[in-house]
């Protein structure tokens, strides 16, 4: 089986497009990774070397003043399919999928705009200046033959914001080494994410942070501080280490005993799922994605609430029994349900039933003057 991946390189949707490429490669499919950005050479090594990879530096959907590359993009990828010939298409970003490939097309909506902002902001994404987004997105969701989320929780906002109902939730997956985690002190707390999105929530952690004052563990958070548009965010009570590469977040969560996910929004939550791998605690905002993941594996607290955030953190990191049943329980669920290899047949299965009931579409004919 021939498979035309889309990714692009900001957040979460780079990695799973890795992990999902790598399990496709290694069950003898054929891949092909589009990349919507510009892809740094360390990122394209961690792609296997039977996995082919393209590039193009347009803007994604949500960025500003992204009409021509949205249009440019869908054509390049139509045009990659034509010469390719790939036996389905799975687009992880949703407007392209309205550009009449031959093969069935799977959408995987791993967040948008719309349903994030009233998570962040309290109040629904304003039409004037969202309409036109919305509006690709909706076009892109009707046009697919599949439609997937990470979460039921996401698929009922695909639903509720976009009135299109999701073909199956397939929750994402993580490779792991078969060496248990080790237990450790309570000293270190780790969170990361976009700081400056609002989104994950950093700016709760700095704020919980300055409220436990001296009796705040040591809480470091890694991630890229300054957005695609220009706009910053700094923290002052934990300490910050910017955008690192993958063998450094490892490291930072073999060493850290909790791990703090602060989201407002989160349509899954990669990090979570490999900080539970690698033994940690999980304090997570309750939020519909993280109980319907850890509901019984993690501290939760209400969402926005820093003050609330800081009691979670003080109780997990001072109760070592507490601490470490819960790393046990989170990393129990991880290794039974969010494996790579179980993501990658889900796919599969999808992959090869929508090839069997796809009806391709007739040829294209050139006007004859």
């Amino acid at each position: 089986m021939k498979v035309l991946l889309t990714t692009d390189t900001v957040g979460g949707v780079w990695d799973h497009t890795v992990t999902l490429a790598r399990e496709l490669d290694a069950a003898g499919h054929e891949v092909l990774v589009a990349v919507i950005g510009e892809p740094r050479d360390e990122r394209l090594a961690a792609l296997p070397a039977g996995v082919q990879v393209v590039w193009r530096a347009y803007k994604l959907e949500w960025m500003q003043d992204a009409a021509e590359d949205v249009r440019a993009a869908g054509e390049w990828l139509r045009g990659l399919a034509d010469v390719w010939s790939p036996d389905v298409v799975h687009l992880n970003q949703i407007a392209y999928a309205v550009h009449d490939f031959a093969a069935p097309v799977l959408v995987a909506v791993h967040s948008d705009v719309v349903s994030w902002w009233p998570h962040v902001n309290g109040v629904e994404a304003p039409m004037d200046e969202w309409g036109t987004y919305a509006g690709w997105l909706r076009a892109g969701l009707r046009a697919a033959d599949a439609v997937v989320t990470p979460t039921a929780y996401q698929g009922a906002l695909a639903m509720r914001y976009y009135g299109v109902e999701i073909t199956r939730v397939i929750h994402n997956g993580i490779h792991f080494g078969d060496e248990a985690p080790r237990p450790r002190e309570g000293g270190i707390v780790l969170s990361v994410g976009r700081l400056w999105d609002r989104g994950k929530g950093v700016d709760l952690l700095d704020e919980a942070a300055r409220l436990l004052g001296d009796e705040a563990p040591e809480i470091h958070v890694i991630g890229e501080a300054t957005a695609p548009h220009g706009e910053t965010f700094s923290v002052r009570n934990v300490t910050a280490h910017g955008r690192v590469e993958r063998a450094q977040v490892d490291e930072w969560m073999r060493r850290a005993s909790v791990y703090v996910a602060p989201s407002r929004y989160e349509p899954f939550g990669l990090a979570p799922l490999e900080a539970a791998l690698h033994g940690c605690a999980l304090v997570l905002s309750d939020i519909g994605t993280f109980r319907e993941l850890w509901d019984g594996c993690a501290e939760f607290f209400p969402s926005g609430d820093a003050l609330a955030l800081a009691q979670a953190i003080r109780r997990v990191c001072n109760d070592d029994a507490r601490r470490q049943r819960l790393a046990r329980a989170a990393a129990t669920r991880a290794a039974r349900r969010y494996t790579a290899r179980r993501m990658a047949s889900e796919y599969i299965d999808l992959y090869q039933q929508m090839i069997r009931t796809h009806v391709r579409p007739a040829p294209r004919t050139e006007a004859v003057a």
